[in-house]
């Protein structure tokens, strides 16, 4: 097969280098700073949130008398926004919060000080957070159960912003070409094969399991009144899945492997959607996560975005403010009917994938370039 996208086939100007992003261990003074980089994270995240709060740009209310249970919730990202919002405004029933961190990490601490908040809040048993993870049965699983039980949560908001996935190619499929930056300059990270454990892995933890996870927490006598999964508009480009079109592997990992998961949110919300029960998979814009620098070219392509919003005009929406809109449609879900299983939060910015993609595909380390990298990136 002839390949034509100029994802499908390397710049010869540009280094190559195989594989992803690897983990990099925090060195000791990193680790020192963790505690304060949390409290810090948490004031930000708050201080945000309450000023959009105040004026009235969102409204929280309806949270009181709800039990939330939030899954992938520690840290700078996504889940870490919902939770400060939970805790910030102080009128949810329960929050519990899961995670599956390092003792040795932000997200970690993190988790320390949203206890610690919460009971300075006076929350008590209101307040769980445990580092076990997700779990379908087991210790793990009874301790959840034994935590919504102490805060009275016979009923919950299932939220999942669970991050776990592994960025490579599918079987027979051609490589990816994929730019991102480093010390040294522009350079190309080429894919490389996943095993079947690794795909298994990927479809799993972040799909499967998500949405297979309501049943477990009803089989055990917890009602789900809605379960909320955090989505991306690359995992909707198939076009960038087939080798045989000019828009193979624009998406990046996204158009080989990270779209696995994303697919089992999406079957969950269309066969929820016409019943009684509320399924939401609400697609984000890219946001600053703990998992963009371990995506390849992850922050290079988040940059390239944020670079060409700037220039068309369009305001940024800040990981803190899009846990708010998130939280928003839930609330209208449950209490006025609002029945679009795909809310969109990406609305400001996807119409510029399009020229993000052209630019992403010239980028160079020519200096006299209109598409040096520096001028984008």
């Amino acid at each position: 097969m002839s390949i034509i996208s100029p994802f499908g086939k390397p710049d010869p100007n540009l280094p190559v280098r195989k594989g992803t992003p690897a983990i990099t261990r925090p060195t000791k003074e990193e680790s020192a700073a963790f505690p304060d980089e949390a409290q810090a994270l948490l004031t930000k995240n708050w201080s945000q949130q309450e000023a959009l709060l105040n004026n009235g740009s969102y409204n929280l209310d309806w949270i009181e008398g709800h039990h939330f249970l939030l899954a992938g919730a520690t840290g700078p990202g996504l889940g870490g926004a919902f939770a400060s919002a939970l805790l910030g405004a102080g009128k949810a029933a329960s929050v519990t919060v899961l995670g599956r961190d390092l003792s040795k990490s932000i997200n970690y601490e993190t988790g320390k000080a949203m206890q610690d908040r919460a009971e300075a809040a006076g929350m008590g048993t209101r307040f769980h957070w445990l580092n076990d993870g997700m779990a379908m049965e087991g210790a793990p699983l009874e301790a959840l159960l034994a935590a919504l039980k102490e805060a009275g949560a016979d009923r919950v908001i299932y939220v999942n912003t669970v991050a776990a996935a592994l960025s490579g190619l599918l079987p027979g499929m051609p490589p990816v070409y994929i730019r991102d930056v480093d010390a040294d300059g522009l350079f190309q990270w080429e894919l490389q094969p996943l095993s079947e454990k690794e795909i298994g892995i990927t479809r799993y933890v972040m799909g499967e399991m998500a949405v297979a996870f309501p049943k477990v927490l009803e089989d055990n006598g917890v009602a789900v009144e809605a379960s909320v999964f955090a989505d991306w508009r690359g995992s909707l480009d198939k076009a960038s899945r087939d080798p045989s079109l000019r828009e193979y592997g624009r998406q990046g990992a996204y158009s080989t492997s990270l779209y696995l998961p994303k697919e089992y949110l999406q079957e969950a919300a269309r066969s929820a959607y016409g019943s009684d029960r509320v399924v939401l998979d609400i697609f984000y814009p890219m946001m600053r996560t703990r998992a963009l620098p371990l995506i390849p070219g992850g922050m290079t392509i988040a940059n390239l975005n944020q670079k060409i919003m700037e220039r068309e005009g369009v305001r940024h929406i800040d990981v803190p403010e899009l846990a708010l809109m998130g939280l928003n449609f839930t609330g209208r879900a449950l209490t006025e009917g609002y029945d679009n299983p795909f809310p969109r939060t990406d609305a400001h910015d996807s119409f510029l994938d399009e020229w993000m993609f052209e630019v992403m595909a010239r980028l160079t380390n020519d200096e006299g370039s209109e598409f040096y990298y520096k001028n984008w990136a």
